[in-house]
């Protein structure tokens, strides 16, 4: 009988620390997975990111994406679809998982992607000259101001004034 609940103790033992074990180790979520594809696309195309994340996920940024992508829950984690940037290179693209059951669980995920080819042109406009013109504005018309020529002043006398004196009439 002794034997009995020896054995009865140890199985209630061993039930009870399963137990207790089982919502720890549930407790810990996986860590988040961020991936791109495809990962080499032209400027302009679109990338689709999937992630996994048992909590909640930010938007996926990258100085390598025309905006930030925001993330849509579907069954197993969330997707989403963004615009690559204009310029050529290899970048890196993040979200960040939060709110989920564990340490593990929170935390930053990657991805790299590539963007190849020449980089798309801004939306500037620029205006060419037509062949044969020039870009240059017209010179201004040359003008020469010349003062009119007149013969140079000679004071003349009256007639009849003498030449010294207070002006009156010699007689």
């Amino acid at each position: 009988m002794q034997h009995k609940k020896i054995l009865a103790g140890a199985g209630l033992l061993a039930f009870a620390a399963g137990v207790l074990a089982a919502p720890a180790a549930s407790a810990t979520a996986p860590p988040p997975k961020l991936s791109v594809s495809p990962s080499s696309v032209s400027p302009g195309q679109t990338l689709e990111f999937s992630a996994y994340c048992a909590g909640n996920a930010s938007t996926v940024t990258s100085p390598g994406l025309a905006a930030p992508v925001t993330l849509t829950r579907v069954l197993d984690g969330y997707t989403g679809t963004g615009k690559a940037a204009a310029k050529p290179g290899s970048y890196q693209a993040t979200f960040t998982c939060s709110g989920s059951g564990g340490p593990a669980g929170n935390g930053t995920a990657t991805a790299t992607f590539t963007i190849t080819g020449p980089a798309v042109p801004t939306a500037t406009t620029t205006t060419k000259p037509r062949p044969g013109t020039s870009t240059r504005p017209p010179a201004p018309p040359k003008t020469t101001t010349k003062a009119p020529s007149k013969a140079p002043q000679v004071k003349v006398l009256p007639k009849g004034a003498p030449e010294t004196g207070d002006g009156t009439y010699a007689g």
